[in-house]
């Protein structure tokens, strides 16, 4: 009986346990139920296991504004403990408690990085090899973020597409005057916006800091870290095509639909053939403008004015247009056999317009290669040839790999990883959203924390 209470206690909220012990005309209140377990779940596991390796991480209580710190057994994969705060000196009051620890895996977060030393100073921290690829990845985003001019790829003509066929924009059939109202709200748009970080650019150079921009002005704060490194007002990036997207074939089906081929079932079949991985439908409204401008055509009895889509007839949908940072990031990290074709021909493109992608692509391929293989000998060789580079981004990320270096080589050469970490923070993410958000940090610790057996609910 005292292990169904507990085992109710411990999965379930109080409605089910008060449910259950009606049925079983208890004279115990749900209340003490789970009083008691919070009582046991404050005693913690001390005394049952010998923690040698933990991992630790934070999570949410409100996402970016208040975080707890959850700490993990390794060895057995449960939740060790869980810390209401993120705080470097909660985590070096509970390592004290723990002096048997030897390992610590962490992200590259210095708070935990400070208070791991503090706590444990005798235990070997260990940098989790997904953040520091992440962190790469991430330096190098910023690096191209910096020179987001030079990710602009050059129209590449495409020799099948020989005629121009008319095709009108979303506005072709619409009033004149409302064409002209909407022109005039986008230039209105923009004058507010030019005007907008015209200001965030003066108060960046009259030396106020991005939170008090973001104070004064009431903007975000990344458009504010974004504005504050740009000399000039960036263009909004239009989202590229995927192959799930008729436009990303929109070369070959212009040139199909000049050449008198205006059936849909057929065109799907080729453009599969292509590589096409979408749906009927989707193609079937990328065609209907065409369809209904050729109608209007015939009404009005005049020949069509050749209008042409976002991306013109004659250039090469797939090699073509402005590339985002994080889109170029992403291509620059991916391994040579995990690319695409058109991926693969993106990135040889992105080599030629800007020359330190090249560079930059060779280290974080050879970085990858490092942390797979484990090879800590080559690890000093590879930050002097970063730094060699010229690059500021590499030269940046490398002085931060310097201020946690011993944590870096642990990585490489440890076989412990943060992913146990990661999915009892999902675990702990489904307990605090089957509550609706209505428990204390108590009962979330005592859900999360594995219960010892053989110790009674209660004393008679």
């Amino acid at each position: 009986m005292e292990e169904i209470l507990l085992l109710v206690g411990h999965r379930t909220g109080g409605r089910t346990a008060e449910f259950l012990m009606k049925r079983l005309a208890m004279s115990i209140s749900d209340d003490t139920i789970l009083r008691r377990i919070k009582r046991r779940a404050r005693a913690g596991l001390h005394g049952e296991h010998h923690l040698r390796v933990v991992g630790v991480d934070d999570w949410a209580w409100k996402k970016g504004q208040t975080y707890g710190t959850i700490l993990v057994d390794l060895e057995r994969r449960t939740v060790a403990d869980l810390l209401p705060q993120r705080s470097a000196e909660q985590l070096a009051e509970w390592l004290k408690q723990h002096p048997e620890v030897e390992v610590i895996t962490r992200d590259r977060f210095g708070l935990y990085a400070g208070g791991a030393q503090r706590g444990a100073p005798q235990a070997r921290q260990v940098a989790d090899r997904f953040h520091l690829l992440l962190n790469l990845r991430e330096a190098v985003e910023k690096e191209l973020g910096r020179q987001r001019r030079r990710l602009a790829l050059p129209p590449v003509e495409d020799p099948s597409a020989t005629k121009t066929v008319p095709v009108p924009d979303s506005h072709s059939r619409a009033n004149p005057e409302v064409q002209t109202h909407n022109r005039q709200l986008v230039a209105e748009r923009w004058r507010a916006k030019k005007k907008l970080f015209a200001r965030i650019r003066a108060l960046h150079l009259s030396g106020r800091t991005a939170s008090a921009i973001v104070r004064e002005t009431g903007v975000g704060r990344r458009r504010v870290d974004k504005w504050i490194r740009c000399t000039q007002l960036p263009m909004r990036n239009e989202m590229e095509p995927k192959p799930t997207s008729p436009r990303f074939f929109a070369a070959h089906l212009q040139r199909r639909w000049a050449e008198g081929c205006h059936e849909g079932p057929r065109l799907l079949t080729e453009i599969r053939a292509l590589g096409y991985s979408g749906c009927y439908s989707s193609l079937a409204k990328f065609l209907a403008r065409w369809r209904d401008h050729e109608l209007e055509v015939k009404r009005k009895s005049r020949p069509p004015a050749s209008v042409s889509l976002r991306q013109q007839p004659s250039t090469h949908p797939k090699l073509s247009g402005q590339i985002s940072p994080l889109v170029a990031a992403a291509l620059l990290s991916k391994p040579r056999h995990l690319l695409t074709g058109w991926q693969a021909a993106k990135v040889e493109a992105l080599k030629k317009v800007c020359p330190d992608l090249a560079r930059m692509r060779s280290l974080v391929i050879s970085f990858r290669g490092i942390l797979q293989a484990g090879k800590v000998a080559t690890l000093a060789r590879w930050m002097k040839k970063a730094v060699g580079s010229g690059i500021y981004g590499m030269k940046r990320f490398v002085r931060k790999l310097n201020q946690d270096l011993a944590a870096v080589k642990n990585a490489l050469s440890e076989g412990w990883r943060k992913g146990p970490v990661e999915g009892q923070i999902n675990r702990l993410k489904t307990l605090k959203r089957q509550m609706y958000g209505r428990a204390g940090f108590e009962l979330l610790r005592a859900r999360l924390m594995p219960m010892s057996r053989g110790s009674p609910l209660h004393r008679n």
